[in-house]
């Protein structure tokens, strides 16, 4: 936390940051002003559920980010956690997507997170897609994602994640 005292008025501001991670499947959902839904899909387009997957699969993650307001908001950041059962194999995964898919202002990559930086008018979605392996076998945990206004804490959304398993 941190203090401020303003010295013309004797005013104190107090500013209380919240940062960690809460224990594995106890994360709070929230959505406000803007929602986001994950969808898997395997190579024929067809939805899968990633709970259960075979080792070697290869599987499309995609993700929608609706803009629930009538105004447009910039500095959006977006985090997908992957497991660490999972690979990223390829973040411009477009085949069964529009050209539209994955534009962003900015990615980062990490072996264990994709993060997007982008703004959206009015009312607008985006989509992201990730191609994914499921290559390590064992059970792993799926956070859920996180979207949020970098300078506007009320644009928020967070889904909850749940475990998965790679199996031979």
């Amino acid at each position: 936390s941190m203090l401020i005292k303003n010295t013309k008025n004797n005013t104190i501001y107090v500013r209380l940051l919240n940062t960690g991670i809460l224990p594995v499947g106890q994360e709070k959902t929230i959505q406000s002003d803007v929602s986001a839904s994950i969808t898997y899909k395997n190579r024929n387009g067809e939805v899968i559920s990633v709970e259960n997957m075979k080792q070697g699969t290869e599987f499309i993650a995609t993700i929608n980010i609706r803009n629930l307001r009538n105004e447009s908001v910039e500095n959006i950041a977006l985090t997908q956690i992957i497991p660490s059962g999972f690979e990223i194999v390829n973040t411009r995964f477009t085949e069964f997507g529009s050209s539209t898919d994955n534009r962003a202002d900015y990615i980062d990559l990490r072996d264990d997170r994709a993060n997007y930086y982008f703004g959206l008018k009015a009312s607008e979605t985006k989509t992201f897609t990730l191609l994914l392996n499921a290559s390590y076998l064992g059970r792993y945990y799926l956070p859920g994602l996180q979207c949020e206004a970098m300078y506007d804490a009320t644009f928020i959304t967070r889904t909850k994640g749940y475990w998965i398993e790679v199996m031979p």
